[in-house]
């Protein structure tokens, strides 16, 4: 594999902030799961109810990786902030963006978690800064729509997602059934199922595995107490169990709207702190307490996308009941649990009555091997990681920026890197060392974990075909001997790419170190000595190198905004000009040829 360490910037529509410390926890988890193999920052944008300036940027390092929350202010009239929302959202991802870049630097790649609004900027990346970007969607399937069980999906923001998805690179879920969901409701991209990442501590895995038998036996159900969740059927399933026997429990951790309608309920059965027990809300050191305590889990959702909870508890050597609700149906089977129908409160009685007598056979420690061999930090981070290099594979070269195909496995020279190494080069060859005209006075840069050879790019050395792909960039018009040149490019190479400016740059900006003028004809170059020593344009070329450095002549200074404005667009213009610049990219050899005009 290749020496470059990718940097991936994570969008995250939903991730842990100072309101809610649980919100996208699982994708928080990732992401420090693949900084282990990438340099990885993230940007979450929010609005903030307590705001007192507009935007708010709260950066720092959690466990290696650049994070940068941003809250932003919005009007207190219902009407104002249905109008302001989306732009100062937007307008908040661009600050955040230019934070990033400034004390991190551009990504290679961007990963987009819910492909909603913290997709949109990505789109907008992609277009204006051509950095590819891949999608996770989170959100949960309507599974009833993907079993055939109606015909119209509950799907909101149709259009943009639709947008959104159709320019990623790749895409994942967290489960089978969002596949299938997304596939269905038109989703072409290509789709991996990649699972979420869980967590366990290696003590308390322990003390799982080695549950002594109560003289209760204790299920424990968490989540959201939110219709979606069904906690009323498990109300009634315990309800029904408790008119025969007496030992077991029920603890329910977590807190929601039906919170307070749920306890009613179980009281009007009389099985509220008998049978029946809430905890509300709990830390997560206290949540995983609660866990390697219980004999059983209880998944009674309508829908799941995945289910951290039920693959935590399998994590941890606890077995499953789940409903046929998507997600858990991946991972649950007839060895570490038992799936029913959704809203069956008789078959989640029979299965709770089942677990209450078979709980203590199950293999506790077969359960968590099987699953921490799927969800463990370090398996989904590799999945994820190839996931990034597959979506990788074509990286901007020369001044055009020009994307071309290079594979992960690719060893690449970047010939004559100078001060502007490529990003994807593995092994740099420089002429050299101290500053010189060739490169604008700048000194030579070698990025960690690169490997910088001194040589002639006229006489490399290197073996025959040693290199899968070379980068020569503004390289070729200050060679000695172009034709020499191109037959140890050839000599070296397998694939490539020259590029160097065209005849119109060399007539309007010509520079002291340019010996040739380049052009293509069919697969050949065509190398013709230059002799200009003025530009045909004097006050063209004074504005096109504003406020730099390094050239024949003095050029322009300035500190006006819309100057630097507009020089920054004729800049990027520049390279869709015709004869602005020479570029090829060839596969085998690459022929030159000095010419007389």
């Amino acid at each position: 594999m290749n020496k470059v360490r990718l940097k991936i910037l994570f969008f995250a529509s939903w991730y842990p902030n100072k309101y809610d410390n649980v919100l996208g926890v699982f994708i928080r988890n990732k992401l420090q799961a693949v900084s282990s193999l990438c340099d990885t920052a993230v940007i979450y944008a929010a609005k903030d109810p307590n705001a007192k300036r507009v935007y708010n940027i709260d950066s720092s390092y959690e466990e290696n990786v650049l994070t940068v929350r941003i809250y932003f202010k919005l009007p207190r009239n219902p009407i104002y902030q249905a109008i302001f929302y989306n732009i100062r959202f937007l307008h908040a991802y661009y600050l955040a963006w230019k934070y990033v870049k400034n004390h991190w630097g551009v990504p290679d790649l961007i990963h987009v978690n819910v492909a909603n609004r913290a997709g949109l900027p990505a789109l907008f990346l992609k277009w204006v800064k051509q950095i590819p970007y891949i999608i996770t969607e989170h959100s949960t399937p309507d599974v009833g729509f993907t079993k055939g069980e109606h015909r119209k999906p509950i799907f909101t923001n149709k259009l943009l997602k639709k947008i959104i998805w159709k320019y990623c690179s790749i895409g994942s879920v967290d489960s089978n059934i969002s596949k299938l969901f997304l596939e269905k409701i038109g989703i072409k991209t290509k789709i991996e199922v990649i699972p979420n990442v869980v967590k366990i501590d290696k003590d308390l895995l322990q003390k799982s595995i080695n549950h002594p038998a109560n003289s209760k036996i204790i299920g424990l159900h968490i989540s959201n107490l939110i219709e979606r969740k069904n906690v009323l059927g498990i109300i009634q399933a315990v309800a029904k169990l408790s008119a025969k026997r007496n030992d077991f429990e029920v603890h329910i951790v977590g807190t929601g709207e039906q919170e307070r309608q749920l306890k009613d309920t179980a009281r009007d059965y009389g099985i509220l702190d008998k049978f029946i027990f809430f905890h509300g809300y709990v830390t997560e050191e206290k949540k995983q307490e609660f866990l390697v305590q219980s004999d059983f889990h209880i998944l009674n959702s309508d829908e799941e996308g995945f289910s951290v909870v039920a693959a935590e508890s399998l994590c941890y050597g606890i077995p499953v009941i789940t409903t046929d609700c998507g997600g858990p149906e991946d991972f649950v089977n007839s060895n570490n649990g038992i799936i029913i129908r959704r809203r069956n409160p008789d078959e989640l009685a029979d299965a709770i009555e089942r677990m209450i007598n078979t709980a203590h056979s199950y293999d506790r420690s077969r359960i968590s091997n099987e699953a921490y061999s799927r969800f463990a930090p370090d398996i989904v981070a590799r999945q994820t990681f190839n996931m990034y290099w597959e979506a990788k594979d074509k990286w901007q070269v020369g001044n055009t920026s020009r994307l071309v195909l290079i594979p992960p496995d690719a060893r690449v020279l970047d010939v004559g890197s100078g001060h502007q190494p490529n990003r994807r080069a593995d092994v740099l060859l420089e002429k050299y060392i101290e500053n010189t005209i060739h490169r604008t006075t700048q000194e030579i840069v070698v990025p960690e974990g690169k490997e910088l050879i001194i040589g002639d790019a006229q006489a490399m050395p290197f073996e025959d075909k040693s290199f899968d792909f070379i980068i020569a960039s503004h390289i070729a018009e200050h060679v000695d001997d172009p034709e020499i040149f191109c037959r140890e490019m050839s000599r070296v190479g397998k694939r490539g790419y020259i590029e160097t400016p065209g005849p119109l740059t060399e007539y309007l900006m010509p520079t002291k170190s340019h010996k040739w003028i380049v052009k293509k004809r069919g697969n050949e170059l065509h190398f013709r000595k230059s002799d200009i020593e003025k530009s045909l344009l004097p006050l063209f070329f004074k504005f096109f190198y504003l406020n730099r450095d390094g050239y024949i002549d003095n050029t322009w200074k300035t500190s006006n905004k819309i100057l630097i404005i507009i020089n920054l667009f004729l800049v990027k213009l520049w390279a869709h000009i015709p004869y602005a610049y020479t570029c090829v990219e060839w596969n085998g050899s690459i022929a030159g040829k000095k010419i007389e005009e």
